[in-house]
């Protein structure tokens, strides 16, 4: 009886079912496992409704994919209107790219009518649909052309040099007055302030008003979005000694209309076309790569 039971007993461990070897990790299936995991991940900004996540960025122009998920969001209503929209280090961090790619989208939303940003404030939803207008074909000029800014710059030297001689020869005393009040707040602003673009703007406003020539001052008033747009744009943040310059640069202007010498005010716009149009170029030389 004994015997037949370790018969048994052998016979049982030889038919038992051996178990199945666990497959081997090997570095290509960690890598594919976490691939698959980065794709599934969707990532949630804060105060942002979970149904609207941020989608990692691909390969390609990272700062028009930037834009692209922010235009969809603002059409799904992700962020209201005057809604503030997150820190640029927050977005960086979101996107995972980084913050200059968030600030170029960010200015690329701004342009087409979708944000505003104030200073020192953050940028606020204003529209959930861009507006297609004269900075639109800007823009993309800048973003995917970048060397051909230059022709903006032509463009602007041919309309404002014929300004510059024509306000030193025809201006009037309200002229004079209109363009010292924006040169004067130009004197005591920092070149960093949102105030500063809005009287440089002016300023070449009432130089075209100078002229007394309508089509001149309407065809600068469609050059405006064109300013507005170089000042979102461009990367050139000069120091103390470069805004000194630059607003030197409008005074021989304002002083050679004052003074009716044409030649002089012609020379003086042109010449500081020439200083912001290199320190622009140099600044925006790489635009069209991200």
């Amino acid at each position: 009886m004994a015997q037949r039971s370790r018969a048994t007993a052998r016979t049982t461990t030889r038919t038992k079912t051996p178990t199945k070897a666990k497959p081997r990790r090997t570095a290509r299936t960690d890598a594919t496992r976490t691939a698959k995991t980065k794709t599934k991940t969707k990532i949630q900004i804060k105060g942002a409704p979970a149904t609207a996540p941020f989608q990692p960025l691909a390969g390609g122009r990272k700062s028009e994919q930037v834009f692209a998920q922010i235009s969809h969001m603002l059409r799904e209503g992700t962020f209201a209107t005057d809604s503030r929209l997150p820190p640029e280090r927050e977005l960086a961090a979101m996107f995972r790219t980084s913050r200059q790619t968030v600030r170029e989208a960010i200015y690329h939303a701004e342009l087409v009518g979708l944000v505003e940003t104030r200073h020192g404030t953050g940028s606020f939803v204003v529209g959930t649909v861009p507006q297609i207008g004269i900075q639109q074909p800007l823009i993309e000029l800048i973003r995917t052309e970048a060397h051909r800014i230059g022709e903006f710059f032509e463009i602007r030297r041919a309309l404002e040099g014929w300004c510059a001689g024509q306000a030193a020869k025809v201006r009037n005393a309200a002229h004079l007055r209109a363009m010292k009040v924006r040169l004067d707040a130009m004197h005591r602003l920092d070149v960093t302030d949102t105030a500063w673009e809005q009287n440089d703007i002016a300023f070449h406003q009432a130089l075209a008003a100078a002229t007394g020539n309508p089509l001149a001052m309407r065809m600068m008033d469609l050059l405006r979005e064109g300013f507005a747009a170089l000042y979102r744009l461009k990367r050139f943040v000069p120091n103390r000694e470069q805004q000194t310059l630059i607003w030197q640069h409008h005074a021989d202007i304002f002083n050679a209309v004052r003074a009716r010498s044409p030649d002089a005010a012609r020379a003086a716009i042109l010449a500081h076309m020439d200083f912001v149009e290199a320190k622009l170029a140099e600044s925006i030389g790489d635009i069209s790569e991200r």
